[in-house]
Formats: structure tokens, C-alpha cells, sequence
């Protein structure tokens, strides 16, 4: 009979990643649902991928995004 092996270490590191990414959208998900509903707007709102970019970013880019508004 043959018996169930656990995945190998990488392939659970893999998986915890994939499962803790979702859990982060899901998160994301709800908070702009959330402050939808307490009606602000999207434009508003950042994600954790919108801080991602924004951290990216230089100084000019920001410089020259809020002079455009």
C-alpha cells in the first residue's frame, strides 16, 4: 500500500507564498469594498501592489504626477 508523502520543503515554500498572496488580495479586495461602501473614492484608495510601485518610483515621477492634478 502506498502511503502519502509530505511535498518537498521547496514546494511547501511555494505554496505558503502562493496562499499568503492570496490572503494579501483578499485583504485588499475587502478594504476597497469596505471604502467603497463608506464612500470614498477609488482613486483614494491604495493596495498593497499601488504601494509597491509608488515605493518604486523616483522622486520626479511623483514630482511631475501631482503637478498633472
Amino acid at each position: 500500500m502506498a502511503r502519502s508523502k509530505r511535498p518537498s520543503f521547496l514546494k511547501r515554500l511555494k505554496e505558503q507564498a502562493r496562499v499568503a498572496r492570496a490572503a494579501e488580495k483578499r485583504e485588499a479586495r475587502r478594504a476597497r469594498k469596505d471604502a467603497k461602501a463608506a464612500g470614498a473614492p477609488a482613486d483614494d484608495i491604495e493596495g498593497p501592489e499601488d504601494q509597491e510601485r509608488s515605493d518604486d518610483e523616483g522622486e520626479e515621477t511623483r514630482e511631475a504626477r501631482g503637478s498633472e492634478t
